[in-house]
């Protein structure tokens, strides 16, 4: 039976006086796909961030395998041991800085030895274009390849758990697509956990394992992704026809 990885507890979180999430429970197990989806302003975004200690975190817990991260700050979470990766939206790379030198920005939770080489081999299989790309600065990447450049700086550390927010955001649809396709394949050659927030509500649950579905600092509904794609009420509220930024193709 698979454990639980991620676990948060009755959460409540906000911004100075303002509570943005309202008693939310979520689990993440070994080797699962999670999709977070909901309207704009629901709180997807503040909801993983109050998981790894970046808003605060009013009432609940936090729990990353057995240990007990409530109220921790990021750098303190680092401690527990658990390599925990997380790609924010947009600005997610450091542009003065090399391909190379961003994915070494990745690995500072480690000792500097033979591990480094090994997991940027790991990283140039995983995303060739990289590869070609070492010594460029990041600035000068597309917006898929920064989107790349984050997820391999993210898995340098070879983490259990992977947060994702939004990382389709603002790219050629395309180029979307081949992304929430390569987080498939993490998940299945990598074995990791993953904890995604995604605009692309409906291609994102058809890849997943589970979903939940978030309205105003709530959850309206979870289950196995399957079943939220087939309820009638979820797929006209929240998913419509088509995502809107999918191609009609």
């Amino acid at each position: 039976m698979s454990q639980t990885v991620l676990r948060g507890v009755n959460i409540v979180s906000g911004y100075g006086k303002l509570q943005v999430i309202n008693g939310i429970d979520i689990h993440v197990n070994e080797n699962e796909l999670v999709t977070i989806i909901g309207p704009n302003g629901s709180g997807k975004s503040t909801l993983i961030k109050t998981m790894i200690g970046l808003v605060k975190m009013f009432s609940g817990q936090v729990f990353l395998r057995d240990h007990d991260v409530s109220h921790l700050q990021p750098h303190e979470i680092i401690r527990t041991g658990i390599p925990l990766g997380y790609v924010p939206q947009l600005a997610n790379v450091f542009p003065s800085l090399t391909v190379e030198e961003n994915m070494k920005m990745g690995f500072y939770t480690k000792k500097w030895d033979a591990d480094y080489s090994k997991n940027i081999d790991k990283m140039v299989a995983l995303f060739p274009i990289l590869g070609e790309r070492m010594d460029q600065k990041a600035s000068l990447l597309s917006g898929g390849e920064r989107q790349m450049l984050a997820l391999a700086r993210a898995l340098m550390p070879e983490p259990d758990m992977l947060i994702l927010d939004e990382p389709t955001a603002a790219i050629q649809p395309n180029i979307a697509e081949e992304m929430l396709q390569l987080i498939v394949t993490l998940k299945k050659e990598l074995g990791i956990a993953i904890l995604l927030v995604e605009q692309r509500a409906r291609r994102s649950l058809e890849l997943s394992d589970r979903g939940y579905v978030l309205v105003t600092g709530e959850v309206a509904a979870t289950g196995p992704a399957s079943e939220l794609l087939a309820e009638d009420k979820i797929r006209k509220l929240y998913l419509g026809v088509r995502d809107r930024n999918e191609n009609n193709t």
